[in-house]
């Protein structure tokens, strides 16, 4: 192999995990290796040349800062005068060990001199096998890649270094990783459109979930795609402060508002039925997310249905995502047949919970909104209520009535109402009445009967239209924020009518996705 002239590198590890198989390259490549003092042991020890970093710089007074910090080194590496440095691999230490100010100015001094500069093993891998087939040399696109990606470490470091409360409550930066490519955004015109990465700790962020099948999803697909598992996540979370487990939970939707949502304890396959039939029509082309894994038969029964074709005269569902904990093989051959059929998986939605965050933002024109996340979960022991215990079947459709209403956007003033473990409809609209009579009406055009239903509203009701009309449609409990200027006749009116209803403190209302 031909070989240019000498080329040198520098090595500054915190973590010193194959620095002696890369150094012994570099020298089989003809290259120099400079280090700092704890390299410096292990390359000696091992025999390998090396030069110590003070003694390149010809440093020979004892400064009380490292001799990486040192002006002759910001020379070697920002510029190409004399005795140059061509490769810096520096790997710092964690903050909890400290602010590892030498490391990350070494890696910015080097991202300025357009040095071929590298603080991960996978990037120093890749390196090392571009020397040896390009005849020492590496592209220019991967030297900037290289940079760009020494940027990002650098911002994400001094990011993770304001402590300053003040500071960070006047200035908020946000960054993301881009991880993929989507196929487009809301319309087809809106390209290109991407998927990033905030926190890659969150299991349950979207691109922590695996696709397994389908084509490449689009902008609408992933914004419906986090509506469904934080949906899940509020009723996984209710369901288990109240039980201390987990029932098997089918959400279907469409835009991510929930339009056939069921939970059964014993049976996959009733909480699967009963979810599709929700909303029957509307289902089709919809979006589907269970906490469990997707057998073969739980796969034909998402493909189509003979209950279908009797009421609709078409059988097939023809869904467009559908997210579960795992898809067994058989079932993949099943559901990927339609190739615009999506398939997500991740285990940890089996137990999913909601995300620690303390903020959700909102871009509007010339900045964005804060607020403190949409995290409320259910407990109905810490409400008022005017009625005595309530059997466990009723409780479980209140709960899946209130997790419907209030991660739902059709409109403002959410209403669900749901029956045995099963949501029957859902309405929205500019005022309490509207969203009523758009849930009544909606179960009643899919075949449901609502006597004995519960629901639940996502605000508070300023009069009794509302709830005559939920009564006169049969429902017996309910869900409602207190407040108002009229709080108190809702409150008689439900009990002179016999309902059943749960009154949750006033601060906690719907709106979530505004």
């Amino acid at each position: 192999m031909k070989i240019n002239s000498k080329k040198r590198a520098l090595f500054s590890l915190f973590d010193q995990r194959n620095s002696l198989s890369y150094a012994k390259q570099l020298i089989s490549l003809g290259w120099e290796i400079v280090a700092s003092k704890e390299t410096v042991d292990i390359l000696k020890k091992n025999h390998i040349p090396v030069m110590d970093i003070s003694n390149f710089l010809k440093i020979k007074t004892k400064y009380p800062f490292p001799p990486t910090l040192h002006p002759y080194l910001e020379l070697a590496l920002s510029t190409n005068i004399g005795k140059s440095i061509d490769l810096v691999y520096v790997s710092t230490y964690p903050l909890s060990q400290g602010n590892d100010v030498g490391g990350h100015t070494m890696l910015a001094l080097a991202a300025k001199g357009k040095k071929i500069v590298i603080w991960e093993n996978e990037d120093m891998r890749n390196v090392l096998q571009r020397l040896k087939k390009n005849n020492n040399q590496v592209s220019p696109f991967l030297r900037k890649l290289l940079i760009d990606k020494v940027h990002d470490k650098i911002i994400d470091h001094y990011l993770s270094l304001k402590n300053d409360s003040q500071f960070r409550e006047s200035k908020k930066i946000i960054i993301g990783k881009k991880i993929k490519n989507l196929l487009e955004g809301e319309n087809p015109y809106q390209i290109p459109c991407s998927l990033f990465q905030t926190n890659k700790k969150d299991n349950l962020g979207l691109p922590n979930f695996k696709q397994i099948a389908g084509i490449k999803p689009c902008y609408t697909n992933m914004a419906d795609f986090d509506c469904l598992v934080h949906t899940l996540c509020l009723l996984t979370e209710a369901f288990s402060l109240r039980y201390k487990k987990i029932p098997y939970i089918v959400i279907a939707s469409k835009h991510g508002n929930p339009i056939g949502f069921a939970v059964d304890w014993e049976n996959p396959q009733t909480a699967i039925e009963n979810a599709l039939f929700g909303h029957p029509v509307a289902m089709f082309g919809g979006e589907v997310i269970t906490n469990f894994s997707i057998t073969q038969e739980f796969a034909r029964m998402l493909v189509s249905s003979p209950r279908r074709k009797r009421l609709l005269g078409n059988p097939n569902w023809m869904p467009d995502l559908i997210i579960a904990s795992d898809f067994h093989r058989d079932a993949v051959k099943i559901l990927a047949q339609r190739k615009r059929l999506k398939l997500f998986k991740n285990e940890k939605l089996v137990s999913a919970y909601l995300n620690e965050k303390n903020w959700s933002y909102r871009e509007v024109r010339g900045g964005f909104l804060r607020q403190p996340p949409n995290d409320y979960v259910l407990d109905l022991n810490k409400v008022i209520k005017n009625t005595a215990p309530v059997d466990a079947i009723y409780v479980d459709s209140l709960i899946i009535a209130w997790a419907a209403a209030w991660n739902s956007s059709l409109g403002g003033n959410e209403v669900a109402i749901a029956k045995n473990r099963m949501l029957l409809g859902i309405g929205g609209g500019p005022a309490t009445i509207d969203s009523c009579y758009s849930a009544i009406n909606r179960a009643k055009n899919c075949g449901h009967n609502l006597k004995n239903s519960s629901f639940a509203a996502n605000a508070f009701f300023p009069f009794t239209d509302a709830p005559a009309e939920l009564v006169k449609s049969g429902c017996i409990y309910g869900l409602v924020p207190s407040g108002g200027k009229n709080f108190e006749l809702i409150k008689k009116y439900f009990t002179r009518k016999g309902a059943g209803v749960f009154y949750l403190p006033e601060q906690f209302r719907g709106f979530s996705r505004h």
